[in-house]
């Protein structure tokens, strides 16, 4: 007999003999399954059972015990799985890391990838904007922030402007950018013989060094939104400083140039023809913000949208620069693609020529105009209210808008009322581009319902600058960039009604000519978001233009690409400035 047999043997004995004593012994004869339970447990140092235990489970419970116990198992199990689960949804986070390949889609080629030429072409200004920095840009909601500037201090009653720049900007070179390239790429710009676009902005300034991270600007007079004007790219003068200005626009450094901004170019690539097919970037490892996450940028050239969005729709492309309303139908598997709708400093309007037609210099017609259209309904048939309506010469989105503007409101028999017996006729215009020729005709229809007869006259877009410069319109839809600041001085003020200026309708108030200098020389903001909100009353009240809407900018990405951030752009570039946020790849990450 075994020791273990033996030991149990005598335990028993001894249990029985204990309860005898206290006679119980019929309780060891009737319990003495439990006694044994007992004994077993007695000789297990083990709290839980192993699992060779475990399978013996069912020697000891009647069946419904061990059905319930496997019942309680699996429900464990289940829980565990489950809140495990939850665990990891709750913490896991997947985080953009570096790499890939962003392909984005644009149309025509680039020419001159510098930044003193390149506010002329879009796509040139796109390249410009990845490659090159500058003292101040404009945010993903277009607001103006610093870039290479860090600090800034206005002086002598806003005549001069002292920044200070980053002391760790560096060219794509590896040699350091200091304010003396800050001053050469300013006097380059300002220099007849170069032609830059921008030289008209600057007259009247003058760039000053301080020392090598800090330059000064001179004004001959006092204007606040002169920071707005420093958002050009800057050039290194090392490189730039020995090319003539007959051969700075045929420099091979327009297609290959050195920046110091997130990006630098890498290769480009033609087709057979010799036209570029490929332009790539890749991330400037040493830039001084920031570093982006995407490796590589690639714009890649079609001659036409309809190519281009062939390509998109055939994964080709990460990405169309831009998508004109028309041609989004055209689009395949949208449940894929972010369409991005940004705000444009834009507004068009109805601009009246009294000169041209005596009865539009009166104010009760251009209101019977104004009161006629249904402006809401307008914008969802013509653009399925993905335009913005306009009611001000202000933009919406301005820190200046005047929120509670007296809007004209539709009412077609007080239009007629107003109009009385007097037989209108009048020549529409509208420039032949974007859709415009389809909204004029939807616009002519709420005036002939008036009485008014309606000639639509479509202009070519080649002659539309001619057609402004001598006013030769009754009547113009036209749509007018404002910029980034509430300064509306060029639109509005009486002096700008010539044929060199931008005041198309006209417009002489003396109050509003007062009150527009005073404004952009206005330091002070609250002062002038003061001031515009008046101007913007007055000429609201004078009716000298019908305020339609403002447009939208349209970019199109792949939801393949993540992080796009923004809301407005002051130009087609300012799409990019939330690209150090785009990626493409990520990693999990848990997050406790």
């Amino acid at each position: 007999m075994t020791s273990l047999k033996l030991k149990t043997i005598t335990l028993k004995r001894k249990t029985k003999k204990f309860l005898s004593s206290f006679g119980l012994g019929r309780f060891f004869k009737t319990n003495k399954g439990d006694l044994d339970k007992k004994l077993v447990y007695s000789l297990s140092p083990r709290k839980i059972p192993n699992g060779r235990q475990f399978k013996h489970l069912s020697k000891y419970l009647n069946p419904k015990e061990y059905l319930i116990v496997k019942i309680c198992i699996i429900l464990i199990l289940v829980n565990v799985v489950y809140l495990g689960i939850m665990f990891v949804k709750k913490h896991l986070e997947y985080i953009p890391v570096a790499g890939g390949t962003y392909v984005e889609g644009v149309i025509g080629y680039p020419k001159t990838i510098n930044p003193i030429y390149s506010s002329n072409r879009d796509i040139d200004g796109d390249l410009s904007r990845l490659i090159y920095s500058s003292l101040f840009t404009y945010n993903a909601n277009g607001e103006l922030v610093k870039d290479l500037a860090t600090d800034l201090k206005v002086e002598a009653e806003g005549k001069e402007y002292i920044i200070r720049i980053h002391d760790n900007a560096y060219w794509h070179n590896g040699e350091k950018l200091t304010a003396d390239d800050i001053i050469f790429t300013f006097n380059l710009i300002k220099d007849e013989e170069y032609r830059s676009p921008l030289r008209h902005s600057l007259l009247g300034v003058r760039a000053e060094m301080i020392d090598e991270q800090t330059l000064k600007f001179v004004l001959s007079e006092t204007y606040a939104p002169f920071p707005e004007l420093l958002t050009f790219g800057i050039l290194p003068q090392r490189i730039w400083e020995n090319i003539d200005s007959n051969a700075a626009v045929l420099s091979e450094l327009n297609l290959k140039p050195v920046g110091s901004g997130p990006y630098k170019f890498k290769t480009l690539i033609k087709n057979r023809n010799g036209y570029l097919k490929d332009y790539n970037l890749v991330v400037n490892e040493e830039y001084y913000r920031e570093k982006p996450y995407l490796k590589n940028i690639t714009f890649r050239f079609f001659v036409n949208y309809p190519e281009a969005i062939e390509a998109l729709n055939d994964n080709q492309v990460d990405a169309l620069s831009y998508l004109p309303l028309i041609e989004r139908k055209e689009l395949l598997a949208q449940n894929s693609l972010f369409l991005h709708e940004l705000s444009l400093p834009q507004i068009v309007s109805v601009f009246f020529n009294g000169t041209k037609n005596e009865k539009l210099a009166e104010k009760k017609i251009r209101q019977a105009l104004a009161m006629a259209i249904d402006k809401d309904k307008l914008l969802t048939d013509a653009y399925d209210d993905i335009y913005k309506r306009a009611d001000s010469p202000v933009l919406e989105n301005s820190f200046a808008y005047k929120e509670d503007v007296n809007k004209t409101l539709y009412n077609k028999e007080e239009a007629k009322k107003l109009l009385g017996e007097n037989a209108l006729e009048i020549s529409l215009s509208v420039v032949d581009v974007n859709g415009n020729v389809s909204f004029a005709e939807k616009l002519k229809k709420y005036w002939e319902e008036i009485g008014v007869k309606v000639n639509l006259k479509t202009v070519p877009s080649n002659q539309a600058s001619e057609t402004i410069k001598n006013r030769d319109f009754e009547v113009l839809i036209y749509g007018q960039n404002l910029g980034g600041d509430p300064d509306i001085y060029a639109f509005w003020h009486s002096s700008q009604a010539n044929a060199k200026g931008l005041n198309l309708a006209s417009y002489n108030n003396e109050d509003v000519d007062k009150l527009l200098v005073e404004a952009r020389r206005s330091l002070n903001e609250e002062d002038r978001i003061t001031k515009y909100k008046q101007i913007q009353e007055k000429i609201v009240s004078d009716m000298s233009v019908i305020f339609l809407y403002s447009p939208t900018y349209t970019y199109v990405q792949s939801k393949k690409t993540k992080g796009f951030v923004g809301t407005a752009i002051v130009e087609p570039a300012d799409r990019w400035a939330s690209v150090s946020s785009w990626y493409k790849r990520t990693k999990k990450k848990l997050v406790w």
